[in-house]
C-alpha cells in the first residue's frame, strides 16, 4: 500500500485517506487544530487529530444491522478509506477551496450494503468551513450517521470553558448512555467527557484562556453535537494520544443517534460546520 498523501494549501492541509482536514493555520501561523504527534500515519489507520470524518455509523456497528456484521470499524470506513480530489483552487490571501469524493464499491458493500457519494467540501480562509452531501445511488432508503469530529487544539482543557450547551439534555457514554443535563454555567472539565447532544444545533463557543483565543463552531443542516475528551484514565489506553490528552477538545457536528438521517433514493442530504477562532480579550 502507498503512503499517505496531503494536499497543502496556505491555510491548511488535508490528508487524502478520510478527505482529513489535518491543519489549519491562523493568519501568522498559529494551528487551531490538534494532531497528535503518536498517530501512525498509515494507510488504513485512522489519524488521531484534525477532523477525522465519521460515515456511515458512529460508534461501533449497529447491533441492530446483520449480527454477522459486528466487529466492523468503528465510525465507519470513512475515515480509512482513500478519497479523490475532485476539485482544487487556491485564490489571493490564501483562500482555498478543495472538493473530495468517495463512491461506494465491493468493500464498502461488504460492510454497509449501500450505494452512496460522499463529498466533501473544504474552504480555507479566515474560517474553516466543512461541507458533507451524501447521496443515495442505490434502489431503496438507507439510515446513517455521519460527524465531522473536530479537535481543537487549546492550552490546558482543565481551563477551556465550552458555552452554548447551558440546560442542554445529552447521553453520556462515561455513564452507560445515561440521560444527563448540564447545568446553568458552560460545560468545563475536570475528567473523562464524553456527551452526545440531539436535537441541539446551538452554536458552541470554547474559550481557551491559556492560549487566550475563543474558537467558534457554528452547524448548519447538524443536529447532533458530540464533546469529547478522554481524561488521563482513557488516554492511556490510547496509544496514538498518550500524555497529550490535556492539549485538545472535540466539538462534533452532525446527525447521530437519535437524528440519524434516513435518506430515500435519489436524495441527498447537506451538513456544514464553520470553525472560528478570534483573541480572548
Amino acid at each position: 500500500m502507498s503512503e499517505l498523501q496531503w494536499v497543502r494549501t496556505r491555510r491548511g492541509e488535508v490528508c487524502t485517506q478520510g478527505a482529513q482536514v489535518t491543519r489549519f493555520w491562523q493568519v501568522g501561523g498559529d494551528d487551531v487544530l490538534f494532531l497528535s504527534r503518536t498517530s501512525q500515519f498509515q494507510p488504513g489507520v485512522p489519524i488521531r487529530g484534525g477532523v477525522p470524518l465519521v460515515f456511515p455509523w458512529f460508534g461501533d456497528y449497529p447491533v441492530g444491522l446483520d449480527p454477522e456484521r459486528r466487529g466492523r470499524p468503528a465510525h465507519g470506513f470513512a475515515r480509512r478509506l482513500p478519497w479523490r480530489v475532485v476539485e482544487q483552487t487556491e485564490g489571493d490571501h490564501g483562500i482555498a477551496r478543495l472538493m473530495f469524493e468517495l463512491r461506494d464499491d465491493a468493500a464498502t458493500r461488504a460492510m454497509w450494503p449501500h450505494q452512496f457519494l460522499a463529498k466533501l467540501l473544504v474552504s480555507f480562509g479566515d474560517v474553516l468551513r466543512l461541507e458533507l452531501s451524501i447521496d443515495n445511488q442505490g434502489a431503496e432508503p438507507f439510515r446513517f450517521e455521519a460527524l465531522l469530529h473536530t479537535y481543537l487544539r487549546v492550552g490546558d482543557v482543565g481551563q477551556c470553558a465550552i458555552g452554548g450547551l447551558e440546560d442542554a439534555w445529552s447521553y453520556d457514554k462515561t455513564n452507560g448512555n445515561a440521560l444527563h443535563r448540564e447545568g446553568t454555567g458552560p460545560l468545563r472539565f475536570t475528567g473523562e467527557v464524553d456527551r452526545t447532544f440531539c436535537g441541539n444545533d446551538a452554536l458552541c463557543v470554547l474559550e481557551d484562556p491559556q492560549l487566550r483565543r475563543r474558537i467558534t463552531v457554528r452547524k448548519e443542516g447538524a443536529r447532533s453535537t458530540v464533546i469529547w475528551n478522554p481524561g488521563p484514565v482513557r488516554a492511556a489506553k490510547l496509544a496514538d494520544l498518550g500524555d497529550a490528552w490535556p492539549q485538545f477538545v472535540c466539538i462534533e457536528s452532525g446527525n447521530v443517534m437519535d437524528d440519524a438521517i434516513t435518506l430515500p433514493p435519489g436524495e441527498r442530504h447537506v451538513f456544514a460546520a464553520t470553525i472560528e477562532c478570534t483573541p480572548l480579550r
